[in-house]
């Protein structure tokens, strides 16, 4: 197993976790780094299936897998995905529209379970993010709209999800596009800091290069990117800027 950075081309090789809590599961691998001190790292494998799920970590210093106890789920019905989300210490596990998504706390490696605003099941499928001030979001894309909940508290204190807003982008699609806007399918890749990216492709020719969209849901801006190939392979990758492309401030000497 390969842990790469990109800025520092650094290319760290590990053990894989052991075969007996991954064989004939769903897994998963997440990166946990500090902010502080980039250097040192933790890995954390997510296996689950319908019954339940388990976790093991990996240190970068001691190159050895720590497994947890398996955890039997609440509710016993169809669950499986590859595409848990890491936002402010938790791993959020949701498969398509369902009402419910399985969250792993990364500090203390035990499972929960939220429950999801009612009326969004069925509606396609939903991705978690974050909001400009961190908050937790979760945006579905319902045809060429997208249907934005954050969680937060209501007027009573009551902290739940609570539904913002819905942005149409029909008119904005077809004003970047050469084709007409309702024959385009919209896939949300990611939602950072309050900027939602997606892919967006031609349904009659799905062979044509699409395109890469961001999405501001301060300004409401639409943004064509870049154009795509390979539209269920792609996820933005968010980083700093290297320190030699930073324009330093000139010193009180200068």
């Amino acid at each position: 197993m390969a842990v790469y950075n990109p800025l520092t081309r650094v290319l760290d090789l590990f053990p894989k976790p052991p075969r007996k809590i991954c064989k004939e599961m769903c897994v998963e691998f997440h990166v946990l780094s500090s902010e502080e001190d980039p250097g040192p790292f933790r890995v954390i494998c997510v296996c689950h299936e319908i019954f339940g799920a388990q976790a093991a970590v990996l240190s970068s210093e001691t190159r050895e897998w720590q497994i947890f106890p398996w955890v039997e789920a609440e509710n016993i019905e169809p669950y499986n995905t590859h595409n848990g989300i890491l936002l402010n210490g938790y791993i959020y596990l949701k498969k398509g529209s369902r009402a419910s998504a399985r969250v792993l706390n990364t500090t203390t490696l035990q499972f929960s379970r939220i429950d999801l605003p009612r009326h969004i099941e069925g509606q396609g499928a939903i991705t978690a993010g974050q909001t400009k001030d961190g908050k937790l979001c979760i945006i579905c894309a319902v045809k060429l709209t997208l249907v934005v909940w954050s969680w937060r508290a209501d007027d009573e204190g009551i902290e739940r999800w609570m539904l913002e807003k819905t942005f149409p982008l029909l008119p904005a699609v077809d004003a970047l596009t050469d084709s007409p806007a309702d024959n385009h399918d919209l896939k949300i890749l990611a939602i950072v800091d309050g900027f939602v990216y997606l892919s967006i492709y031609y349904k009659p020719a799905r062979n044509l290069s699409g395109w890469f969209l961001s999405f501001c849901l301060e300004t409401e801006k639409l943004n064509k990117l870049c154009p795509m190939l390979h539209h269920d392979c792609v996820y933005p990758y968010i980083m700093a800027w290297p320190p030699s492309l930073v324009l330093n401030k000139p010193s009180s000497s200068s």
